[in-house]
């Protein structure tokens, strides 16, 4: 298995038919995958608060549960599950909810009501780590900035190694104080990091980030700036290897 995909799944919905579906299909895609279920937010917060199990690598979660609803369950678990990534399916199809869930911490976005072949695509992009959000939202109408394509965006976008680590851990959805965490680094380096990372993308704002990368996969690999210390003037200091 690809050493950045994701073996352990938490699954979170309060129809035992639906995590039964999901199951299958993911494990349809990658036969090595474990999971784990959880049919309520205060289920799934024990499971990912359970030091004696094995951790989980992403949690696919639903935003209606019986005891939690919209945005503040996202919100819960991406507070729990720091690290993990993120994947909403929802019956919603909705922009402006899609956008808050990148806002809050998603990597992947996932109607439920999704054509089968969407549906497909967004999970295979949940087991090998990508992005991944419905193509309407990806429109350049929805989102008003700049999208090179791919090849200018290789030609033009320089971070030094540090930066990609942290964009590595921003495109996960991770806070910056979780990225200090990961990378043995301050929370303020972090945060200048992203700041250099948002100048050399030409976005102002991690959801622009992430979608711009979503819809520029090529963006994602930026070449790496002649000196390490590069473009935020940090030197990079001690790498700590990714999840």
């Amino acid at each position: 298995m690809d050493a950045h995909r994701p073996s352990h799944y938490l699954l979170v919905d309060d129809h035992s038919l639906i995590r039964e579906g999901m199951m299958q299909a993911i494990r349809s895609l990658d036969p090595s995958a474990r999971f784990s279920q959880a049919n309520s937010l205060a289920t799934a917060l024990a499971r990912i608060d359970d030091k004696s199990a094995e951790p989980i690598d992403v949690v696919l979660l639903d935003l209606g549960l019986p005891d939690s609803r919209g945005i503040a369950t996202l919100q819960t678990v991406r507070q729990a599950a720091p690290m993990q990534r993120i994947g909403i399916i929802t019956g919603h199809a909705d922009v402006q909810i899609a956008l808050e869930c990148i806002h809050h911490g998603a990597s992947c976005f996932i109607p439920k009501l999704a054509e089968i072949d969407g549906f497909t695509s967004a999970l295979q992009a949940l087991v090998e780590g990508r992005l991944h959000f419905p193509s309407e939202l990806l429109s350049p109408s929805e989102v008003d900035f700049p999208t090179p394509d791919d090849e200018t965006a290789r030609r033009t976008i320089r971070l030094t190694p540090r930066q990609k680590d942290v964009l590595e851990w921003l495109l996960k959805g991770c806070t910056n104080h979780a990225i200090a965490s990961a990378l043995g680094i301050s929370a303020e380096t972090v945060k200048l990091h992203v700041s250099a990372i948002f100048r050399a993308y030409g976005v102002h704002s991690r959801t622009q980030l992430v979608l711009l990368c979503s819809r520029s996969p090529q963006a994602v690999a930026p070449i790496a700036s002649a000196e390490s210390g590069g473009g935020s003037g940090l030197d990079s200091g001690p790498r700590k290897a990714l999840a």
